[in-house]
């Protein structure tokens, strides 16, 4: 691969500036323009920070989730409600989420081996590189980003999911694919099913998901999916592969573009979701657990394992174990442990302070009370962010005795 040097230009647009402008609860509705020498046009991202990113250290990674077609005015909203929901909802991680916009006039030429006069690179190739030599990288670098990377492509963005996928050296970690396909002449289907066999091509764990509508307008899509569906049926795939092919009953072709997401996070990440399920049935029945918050951590860590991804325990996860320690147990110690774990992750989040002020006064340690108070009153000043508490909240209750 050539080495190219981008040139590149950041604007971030925030929420009041952004023309169709959606309320989500959990991540930011930013924008991002840029102008890269790889594309040799501009270009308007969508970006969505999810809730914890501001407060976070600095070592507190997000994997990252690019979301093409993010130019539908319909489709891609649902799209981020439903991460919104689900991460709200504790069954997926964070992450950090950027649509990548086409128009009429240059899908074709970024999806295919289409070369313009005098270009040595053809289109996809073009789009390849933007995202993994300067967009990715980029975020990587200034925006908490990590190196678990999710694509996910309807129709000819889909055929991009498969292009940029069998390509090792880009170290995709889950490819989304909705009623996708195939081309000779740029990547075959036969091209791809030996990608997919090749233990080599994956040091790392790969997730392949696909999926076409039944409608009429789908036979196409559904008829190649089927082939490869069939195909894998038929081989011991490489040991971190995994791949899910669906059927969605009675969907059209837009409509299989979204209506297809939730089900396929809900897969992808269903060891993360155990998590909390696992102590709410299991651990928190047990009379003792020697130490709750190491438990925990290792669970984290056990999911990361089978992942492939260091993954960041969410503010669910961490109210709710402290909460129960706290209101059912009478554990004080304990949820300040979790509260602790908490701010190692996120320091800026006001509401673990809140919290921790409240178990030391129920321990009736008077001198941690003062101690945090001080740093929550100090913190609260210079906060430019808050979570659930306004800045007024938390400076009334400090004042009350």
């Amino acid at each position: 691969m050539k080495v190219f040097t981008p040139i590149l230009f950041f604007l971030f647009v925030f929420n009041a500036k952004i023309s169709h402008c959606q309320n989500f609860n959990l991540y930011s509705n930013d924008s991002l323009s840029i102008n890269t020498s790889f594309l040799n046009e501009p270009i308007q991202l969508r970006i969505h920070f999810p809730e914890t990113f501001h407060f976070s250290s600095s070592n507190t990674k997000y994997p990252i989730t690019i979301v093409f077609d993010s130019q539908h005015e319909r489709t891609y909203p649902h799209i981020i409600h439903s991460f919104d929901l689900l991460t709200s909802e504790s069954q997926i991680p964070e992450s950090i989420i950027i649509g990548v916009p086409f128009t009429m006039h240059n899908r074709l030429y970024f999806t295919s081996n289409q070369k313009k006069q005098g270009d040595s690179l053809s289109g996809i190739e073009r789009m390849e590189r933007f995202l993994f030599s300067e967009l990715i990288p980029k975020f990587q670098k200034e925006n908490k980003a990590n190196e678990f990377i999710t694509l996910i492509g309807h129709s000819r963005t889909a055929f991009l999911v498969n292009y940029l996928s069998a390509n090792p050296s880009n170290k995709v970690s889950i490819g989304i694919a909705l009623s996708g396909f195939f081309e000779e002449d740029t990547l075959s289907i036969n091209t791809f099913q030996e990608f997919l066999s090749e233990s080599s091509n994956f040091p790392k764990k790969f997730s392949y998901y696909f999926t076409a509508g039944t409608t009429s307008e789908e036979e196409n899509y559904l008829k190649q999916y089927r082939q490869l569906n069939s195909y894998l049926q038929t081989i011991t795939l490489p040991k971190n592969v995994k791949t899910f092919f669906q059927e969605t009953p009675n969907a059209n072709h837009i409509s299989n573009f979204w209506v297809s997401i939730p089900t396929i996070l809900m897969d992808a990440y269903a060891p993360y979701n155990s998590i909390l399920n696992l102590w709410f049935d299991q651990k928190l029945k047990k009379e003792t657990i020697a130490n709750p918050v190491d438990e925990f951590k290792k669970d984290i860590e056990n999911v990361n394992e089978e992942l492939g991804v260091k993954l960041n325990p969410n503010l669910t996860q961490l109210f709710s174990l402290s909460s129960n320690y706290a209101y059912d147990k009478k554990d004080f110690k304990t949820a300040l442990d979790f509260i602790q774990l908490g701010i190692s992750y996120y320091p800026e989040y006001l509401d673990f302070y809140v919290d921790m002020i409240e178990n030391y006064k129920s321990l009736k340690d008077i001198q941690k009370v003062k101690e945090y108070q001080k740093i929550l009153k100090e913190k609260t000043l210079k906060a430019t962010y808050f979570g659930e508490y306004t800045k007024e909240d938390i400076l009334k209750s400090l004042e009350e005795k």
